[in-house]
């Protein structure tokens, strides 16, 4: 009788002991109350439609809601200080774009936290392209090679537009004018918008706005797109060819959104989250609306992120230092 009772006591130890051990979010039940998403933008943006598509398809599989919450301000930092000031615990996330790769690698300032150290890369959400656009009537050219030799046969006379110092449209025509050696004055916006239209006045001779901003212009005939960036066409412009294809290397660089947790947020966690995304952006009603805002869905997993994540930083710091890019 002892030796079974023994035998009783030693399999409840080994099954209380394997419970300790099982994942964070089975041991539990996570997640156990609603889900916050940190937007590091105002309310309508691109990065809080796509934060919210995912907030709505993941909390219904979840059975939890996910709030989005708004904490636009500081390039992000009012959000990346929100995050970090939460419980490290899976119940606060960060749908952060493009800026947080760029901006260590543009400001002056003195980040209050380092991003590739203490935030936890969860999923690559969505990738976009920029285009490369000319004004007609300031420089009508029908081709890269054609604009290259415009700019080197008249160095001080063009300019190019950008949505504001140190933005994703600033360092492709950085990289423009170092990969081609020649010279156009930057001239930038406080936005995507005004920039546009004084790319259509003329008042600007070319830019690399984002695809969803240029799109609804590029029918008039005051402009003209000769090229996209990132690696492959895009749906929306089969027809346009990349810059890589025209023989113009290191302009695969684009928008992106990914989530990001803070570090210490248990792996089991982090690894459902980036499942759940990857499940919906794979979800016919969530792609169809992230296509429809000329986004390329992904839904990685995090070590893909991470990885993608180190070469972004990495080389938008390669081009800040080479360019000269500030912005403050």
């Amino acid at each position: 009788m002892k030796s079974t009772a023994r035998r009783r006591f030693l399999a409840a130890a080994a099954a209380l002991a394997a419970a300790c051990s099982l994942p964070v979010h089975a041991a539990d039940a996570w997640p156990a109350r609603p889900i916050r998403f940190i937007v590091p933008s105002a309310a309508g943006g691109g990065a809080d439609t796509v934060a919210r598509l995912l907030a709505q398809h993941i909390g219904g599989a979840l059975k939890q809601p996910i709030v989005v919450e708004n904490r636009a301000g500081g390039s992000g930092v009012i959000a990346g200080n929100a995050v970090l000031g939460a419980p490290a615990d899976g119940y606060t996330f960060m749908l952060g774009f493009t800026t947080m790769s760029q901006l260590p690698a543009t400001s002056t300032i003195k980040l209050p936290y380092q991003v590739d150290r203490d935030f936890i890369p969860v999923s690559l959400v969505a990738r976009s392209s920029n285009v490369l656009v000319v004004n007609r009537g300031s420089v009508d050219v029908d081709s890269v090679k054609a604009l290259v030799e415009a700019l080197r046969a008249s160095p001080q006379k063009y300019s190019y537009g950008s949505y504001g110092n140190g933005s994703t449209g600033h360092f492709l025509g950085a990289q423009f004018l170092q990969e081609t050696k020649t010279n156009a004055q930057h001239v930038p916006y406080k936005g995507a918008a005004p920039m546009m239209s004084d790319l259509l006045a003329g008042v600007v001779s070319f830019a690399f706005p984002d695809i969803g901003s240029a799109l609804p212009h590029l029918n008039s005939d005051r402009v003209r797109v000769l090229a996209v960036t990132g690696d492959k066409r895009m749906a929306t412009l089969p027809q346009i060819p990349t810059m890589a294809e025209l023989g113009y290397q290191g302009f695969n660089l684009g928008a992106w959104f990914g989530l990001f947790a803070a570090k210490g947020t248990p792996d089991a966690i982090v690894q459902d989250m980036a499942a759940q995304i990857a499940q919906a952006v794979k979800a016919p009603d969530v792609r169809s609306k992230l296509v429809g805002m000329n986004l390329d869905p992904v839904g990685s997993d995090p070590k893909t992120f991470a990885t993608f994540f180190q070469t972004d930083l990495q080389r938008w710091a390669d081009l800040a230092n080479k360019a000269n890019i500030r912005t403050d």
